[in-house]
């Protein structure tokens, strides 16, 4: 487990883990919700589009939120390559730049 590894939650919704492997807190981690590009409106560089698993998916950042660390069990890849424009995408929401 990771930053910016993909996990899919029970009942199927994929969230990408933002938390830095730096911070050993052990209970929960946070995350972020994918949603299909074709089914969200975007906000440009606050919910950048990302390709995953050969799909188009809109990262929504403004929707960050903790979820136990027990919840992330099954990895289905990573964002790691995408990590300038999803901090990026944090900056923004946090700092508004």
């Amino acid at each position: 487990m990771g930053q910016f590894d993909v996990f899919r939650l029970t009942g199927g919704q994929l969230v990408v883990d933002m938390q830095t492997d730096l911070i050993g807190l052990d209970a929960t981690r946070i995350v972020v919700p994918l949603r299909r590009a074709d089914s969200y409106a975007m906000l440009a560089e606050l919910t950048p589009v990302v390709e995953f698993a050969g799909e188009g998916w809109i990262v929504r950042i403004p929707e960050l939120y903790a979820v136990p660390q027990t919840a992330l069990n099954l990895c289905e890849g990573s964002l790691r390559a995408q990590q300038d424009r999803l901090l990026g995408a944090l900056s923004i929401l946090v700092y508004g730049v």
